[in-house]
């Protein structure tokens, strides 16, 4: 999976399901603070609504009573009374209605200056309900009143809101009311308003959500290119690496065998023919002389054999294929040992029986490496090799005694140290690690091989016997 797609989902996809949460929260919370302020909008509402049908009902009642106090025949004062309610109106559906004792509407709606109002009738079976309402609460001592009614508007029924009284002395029930569609209306608006701020503000959420994926996508992008280039420096570099090594493998090879096999096997075709030419002329030389440059000749050929079996051991040993890395290590110390210079010693704790072959051969190059390095540059004396194991790993460690060296700034020279990294990268291809300690006293390098079946390297465990107190392994300063 590319490096963009691994940042898209593991940074884009988080962001996006905790806007997509943040959108669903704040929306649910909106909605219920919507349904509490519709709540407290209507009880407020209905509050000022019955405040303000309370006043109207009571300053018609004290019109009444003033003129039902004043002068004149009873039944003059009550049509007055009648006539001055019919002209009083609040509003666009404003309008008062009376009824007597016994419940007959006093008022005719026809005489109202308003077009389309209909009264609650106690005959009329559509207001009968409604009137038996409106008088019980009023012989209860007035108050409130609910009901539907026709809106003379708009020709609807809706709910109405009224309010009622009784008026002293003549019995009268007089009241008025106001339509609560109005207040729906305003409810309405409230819920529409609200889910109009929701889906805004869940359209800017989106936006935001998209341009975070987009700058995280761009910011992959840009990453990936830079390690696209990185990673190309680096192969760029090891394949460097590679053919260097392999010119310098070349050129040890060909100085092996040009000093060594080629110069015996030089030696050894002169005596041969030294001695052909004696057989040829027994005159020319002693009886012996022929033989003895046979023998001469057939010494210095074994001679070359040995000379090939080291020149093939430097470049993969038999042994480490035949009988696994202990052998094969015992017989580099003994070869490192009798080219002179320091004395090797291999320390053996634990190791298992048989390693897989990518193994033995990664920690056979890292010791040859090591010692390599101990000859150029250590100028060391004495060096052991420990190979120790588990059942999680196994481990070689190389330690000196030598010079040490500056292990910063053969790391930061990347024209040194290349011995170092091929080690390094030998152990890390394998899932394994790779550590150095250099100092005055000495060098140590522990090198750590988790085997397959162990779920993770476990740490390698410090040798028995460990001569010097920093281990080795040097690559040319």
């Amino acid at each position: 999976m590319q490096l963009r797609l691994k940042l898209v989902l593991l940074s884009g996809v988080p962001i996006v399901v905790a806007l997509l949460l943040m959108s669903a929260t704040m929306q649910q919370q909106t909605y219920k603070l919507v349904r509490e302020e519709q709540a407290l909008v209507q009880q407020a509402f209905m509050h000022s609504k019955e405040a303000e049908l309370k006043h109207y009902v009571e300053l018609a009642r004290n019109t009444l009573v003033r003129i039902a106090e004043g002068p004149g025949e009873v039944g003059e004062r009550k049509e007055l009374a009648l006539a001055t309610l019919a002209r009083m109106q609040f509003g666009d559906n404003g309008y008062f209605f009376v009824y007597d004792q016994h419940g007959q509407l006093l008022i005719d709606p026809k005489t109202l200056p308003m077009q389309g109002v209909a009264f609650c009738d106690p005959n009329d079976p559509a207001g009968a309900d409604s009137a038996q309402r409106i008088l019980s609460v009023a012989r209860h001592g007035g108050g409130v009143v609910r009901y539907s009614w026709s809106k003379p508007s708009s020709q609807s029924v809706v709910p109405k809101l009224g309010y009622v009284l009784t008026v002293p002395g003549w019995n009268w029930v007089i009241g008025t009311g106001i339509y609560l569609d109005d207040v729906q209306g305003a409810l309405q608006a409230i819920e529409t308003g609200a889910r109009t701020n929701i889906e805004a503000t869940r359209q800017r959420l989106y936006a935001i959500a998209a341009v975070c994926v987009v700058l995280i996508g761009l910011g992959g992008l840009a990453l990936n290119l830079k390690d696209h280039r990185v990673s190309s420096d680096k192969l760029r570099r090891l394949a460097r690496r590679v053919v260097r090594s392999q010119e310098d493998e070349r050129v040890r090879v060909a100085r092996e065998l040009h000093d060594g096999v080629v110069q015996v096997l030089a030696s050894s075709k002169f005596l041969l023919e030294t001695a052909q030419l004696q057989l040829a002329d027994p005159r020319a030389a002693a009886p012996a002389a022929p033989r003895q440059a046979l023998d001469q000749g057939l010494a210095r050929l074994g001679t070359a054999l040995v000379e090939i079996r080291r020149v093939s051991h430097g470049l993969r040993p038999a042994l480490l294929d035949d009988l696994g890395l202990e052998p094969a290590l015992d017989l580099l110390a003994q070869q490192v040992q009798e080219s002179g210079g320091f004395s090797v010693g291999l320390v053996r704790q634990g190791v298992p029986g048989q390693l897989p072959a990518e193994h033995g051969t990664v920690l056979f190059r890292i010791a040859q490496e090591a010692l390599q390095n101990c000859r150029t540059h250590a100028q060391a004396t004495r060096v052991e090799l420990v190979l120790h194991g588990t059942r999680h790993g196994v481990g070689l460690q190389v330690i000196d005694d030598g010079q040490g060296f500056d292990m910063r700034g053969v790391s930061g020279d990347g024209t040194r140290g290349i011995g170092l990294r091929n080690m390094r990268e030998r152990a890390e291809s394998l899932g394994g690690t790779l550590s150095i300690e250099s100092g005055r006293h000495g060098t140590r390098l522990a090198a750590w091989l988790p085997l397959p079946q162990a779920a993770a390297p476990a740490p390698a465990p410090a040798p028995t016997r460990a001569p010097h107190p920093i281990a080795i392994a040097r690559s040319a300063p």
